[in-house]
């Protein structure tokens, strides 16, 4: 009995005084003293203090302080202020009894930092960069005082959420977990950083898409250098960046690993910090390419740069890039870059460049495969083979590509101006003996292209659909072309044509000028001959202003025919000064024309020998009617 009455009186005695010496006031003013040692110029404030016995149902013996604010208007460090929900102070026993110091870890729940400045560079000891409104400290030490009285034995600090936010470039806010830091070693002084997060996320994905993890490392000794190892996941992709920096000579060293990254995603983070044009479209390519980058660290923008195995890969095509070197980010100074191109297809470059296909004269642009030199953004060079573009033929609403297998030739771009000579040219199903020239400006709003070509035919379903199913002969051409927005704006040369059979009437040898301009077209031509079968529509439309005796066997006849035709669009066309050898004494000429409604003004004149004889154009273009002039007959 008075084992048991001894000791609840003990039990008493102790629980009495623990809560004397643990009460929430006696806790929250030692906690007020020791916050006056942390630094002259930083505030401290709290909402409460009080000792927890647990950690939900696991005994964990700790002080728990809420709502803690720190800030500071000190511009050294950006005026910051760090608001902490909950900070955990956890008590050890064992270290008490030992005389050690019983707080060894600092944890936290939720951490905002906000930057209210912006960094700038002071003078610790000018006593005018010391804000005057600072108030002093509650207690006084001497540097001997500091470094023994009060050691900080604080082994580690761990934080949930770490959200660091500067309010003047809010864009560039940061979120940290799992943030913790680890004294490894007093003296020598080591200290680790780790941490995870989601700096590089797509925030139209989850966050498993996008892994990040951060380790630091500091080390006083052999010299002060902090070394830091950023990577994880991006998207399907893995990037690594490990960077060394020396404090006392303020040495950078990083070097970078990046695997398979999608281009959009390193795009979006350029656009973001306004380091790539808006302009570009990088979906549906990957990235991979090393990097290395050493230097004093206040001349980051003007330090050399080497990047290796750069690769592009997807939709796109591949480029490879063996190495780049720039000697300068700021200016922008590099040396040429070769590139290694593998089917790069046109169409899906305009995607990435954010530009769009602007004629309808064109269907598949096709693949590149070659080899390009880039010696600025404003000056390049590239050669190579280009494979599958297609060309539209079109008529009466049907239509034909005419494919080209293969273009051998050289592209270069030289201010805003781009210039290609192809020197050989496999038309699918056809001929091409010449060369073409082509230049334009920089958005191919502007296109030219001169052509000389020996030796021209067409596929066969395209000679059929432009004869309504005759053929066309070898042809030769030599041609100027301008394009503007898409659309043509001038054509001349001159067409020789072997033969060409269209609707039952065959052409002999043909030599035809054309020139087109301000929206009219004008063709000057010389058929050696031509004859008109007896079912074709031509015979249909010829025969009743033709003398019977020009016909043999249901077969009109006619040589050395010339003239000039004009056309403003398909519903405005006129023939001048045609005229044709119908025998060795016949002749038969005309002009004419049809306007927008499809009525047709014009005359036909026969001579053969004594006999002439004339009508007049009438009607419509689908239904001719032809009105013979009997006072001239």
């Amino acid at each position: 009995m008075t084992i048991l009455l001894t000791g609840l009186i003990l039990a008493f005695l102790l629980g009495y005084t623990t809560k004397s010496l643990l009460s929430p006031s006696r806790l929250a003013a030692r906690i007020e003293k020791a916050a006056s040692h942390i630094h002259k110029d930083v505030k401290v404030s709290f909402g409460s203090a009080y000792v927890s016995l647990s950690n939900g149902i696991l005994p964990r013996f700790a002080v728990i302080i809420t709502n803690v604010r720190m800030e500071s208007a000190q511009t050294c460090w950006a005026a910051p202020v760090m608001e902490i929900d909950e900070l955990r102070l956890p008590l050890s026993f064992l270290n008490l009894i030992q005389g050690k110091a019983p707080v060894r870890v600092v944890e936290a729940n939720s951490v905002n930092l906000t930057l209210r400045e912006d960094f700038k560079d002071c003078d610790p000891t000018d006593p005018e960069q010391i804000p005057a409104s600072t108030p002093k400290p509650a207690v006084t030490l001497s540097p001997s005082e500091q470094s023994q009285k009060y050691r900080n034995d604080v082994r580690g600090v761990s934080v949930r959420t770490l959200k660091i936010t500067s309010a003047k470039h809010p864009q560039y806010s940061t979120e940290l977990m799992n943030f913790a830091v680890k004294v490894k070693s007093f003296e020598p002084k080591i200290i680790e950083v780790t941490a995870k997060t989601h700096l590089m996320k797509d925030s139209q994905v989850g966050d498993y898409l996008s892994h990040a993890n951060l380790y630091l490392q500091y080390k006083e000794s052999p010299e002060a250098a902090v070394q830091a190892h950023f990577f994880g996941n991006w998207r399907e992709g893995h990037y690594s960046v490990i960077a060394n920096y020396t404090l006392g000579d303020q040495l950078l060293a990083v070097e970078t690993d990046l695997k398979h990254i999608p281009l959009s995603q390193i795009l979006a983070i350029l656009q973001k910090y306004q380091l790539a044009s808006r302009d570009l479209n990088g979906r549906q390519v990957w990235m991979s390419s090393k990097a290395r980058l050493a230097g004093p660290v206040d001349e980051i923008r003007s330090l050399p740069l080497e990047i290796r195995d750069l690769r592009m890969e997807g939709d796109l095509g591949e480029m490879h890039v063996d190495k780049i070197n720039i000697a300068s980010i700021e200016p922008l100074k590099y040396e040429p870059i070769q590139v290694d191109v593998k089917k790069l297809d046109i169409e899906k470059l305009l995607v990435l460049l954010n530009r769009t296909k602007q004629t309808s004269i064109l269907g598949h642009l096709g693949s590149f495969t070659g080899r390009a030199e880039i010696v600025s953004d404003q000056k390049m060079r590239m050669s190579g083979e280009h494979a599958g573009l297609e060309f539209v033929f079109s008529n009466k609403g049907q239509r034909e590509l005419q494919v080209i297998e293969s273009m051998v030739g050289d592209i270069a771009l030289d201010q805003d101006h781009w210039s290609f000579q192809i020197k050989r040219v496999e038309p699918r199903g056809g001929v091409f003996v010449g060369d073409l020239n082509l230049r334009a400006d920089r958005d191919f709003k502007a296109v030219a292209v001169k052509t000389h070509i020996d030796e021209l035919q067409l596929a066969l379903p395209v000679q059929k659909l432009m004869t309504n199913g005759g053929e066309i002969g070898l042809m030769s051409l030599d041609g100027d072309l301008r394009f503007a927005e898409g659309k043509v704006q001038s054509l001349k040369g001159l067409l020789r044509l072997n033969s060409m059979d269209i609707e039952g009437v065959a052409l002999g040898k043909t030599r035809a000028s054309f020139d087109w301009s301000k929206g009219e077209v004008l063709l000057n031509a010389q058929v050696q001959s031509m004859k008109v079968s007896p079912n074709s529509p031509t015979a249909e439309v010829l025969r009743p202003v033709t003398l019977n005796s020009w016909w043999h066997e249901g077969v009109l006849n006619l040589t050395g025919l010339t003239g000039q035709l004009g056309a403003k669009s398909s519903k405005d066309f006129s023939w001048k000064g045609f005229q044709a050898q119908a025998s060795r004494t016949g002749k038969l000429s005309t002009e004419g024309s049809w306007n927008e409604d499809a009525r047709l003004k014009g005359h036909v004149q026969v001579k053969d020998g004594k006999i002439q004889r004339r009508w007049q154009i009438q009607g419509t273009r689908e239904l001719p009617q032809f009105v013979e002039d009997k006072a001239r007959r």
